[in-house]
């Protein structure tokens, strides 16, 4: 394993969430602010997936063969290390009495299409391409700094109105170097290179999606 493959892996990052700033929902909290409605529902759709990824990051340990015992324990801590995440959304959603209704609202499409990505990255190809999910995932907040900033003027909320975001900061700072320590330990043919970087290209393009689904449920509106 090469820092090359991390590099790139970082570029190709780095050009998905600069799509995403390009999209509907980002381009409309610049220029016109956060209001609580959309607030609202974009956060139902993060817990929305939110909820399913200890579960999916568990069934990928199915296809680990029983030598590559690092990457089980890897697998096995961080699912239990990611459960009940969803709960700081709804926290988060109570203390700005936002939450009565707002999770009884189905999953968009989009929401549906990333859950049931990340199942079948899962269950089909296994723990060593979902690492391309969670590379991004867990260093994300250098790309959400416009939002937090928005959530925190428009709508005035304290950072312990936002623990989904505050709080999983600090946890997903130490998960983001054993992610790495992971790719360089276990992504080391070219073919397994190129499925962490698939699925970290894919993955993000769908959480650009829930964005700007949200969005669109909250314009029509």
């Amino acid at each position: 394993m090469t820092s090359d493959f991390l590099k790139v892996l970082e570029e190709e990052i780095s050009q998905g969430w600069e799509e995403i700033h390009a999209g509907p929902f980002w381009r409309h909290m610049l220029e016109n602010g956060l209001d609580r409605d959309l607030y609202q529902t974009v956060m139902a759709q993060i817990w929305h997936y939110t909820q399913h990824n200890p579960i999916n990051q568990s069934f990928a340990a199915w296809r680990v063969p029983p030598a590559k015992m690092g990457l089980l324990r890897y697998c096995f801590e961080h699912s239990e290390e990611e459960l009940g995440h969803e709960k700081m959304i709804e926290h988060d959603l109570k203390a700005v009495n936002l939450l009565e209704g707002a999770l009884e609202v189905p999953p968009l499409r989009a929401t549906q299409a990333l859950v049931g990505y990340l199942y079948s990255v899962s269950l089909r190809d296994g723990a060593i391409p979902r690492l391309g999910y969670s590379y991004w995932a867990e260093s994300v907040y250098p790309h959400i700094t416009e939002l937090l900033d928005h959530m925190r003027s428009d709508l005035g909320l304290s950072d312990r109105e936002m623990s989904f975001f505050v709080a999983h900061a600090e946890i997903d700072a130490k998960h983001s170097d054993e992610v790495r320590e992971q790719i360089e330990r276990w992504a080391v043919s070219e073919e397994d290179q190129y499925k962490v970087l698939q699925v970290a290209k894919t993955s993000l393009w769908l959480t650009g999606q829930l964005l700007d689904d949200s969005y669109r449920a909250y314009a029509a509106r």
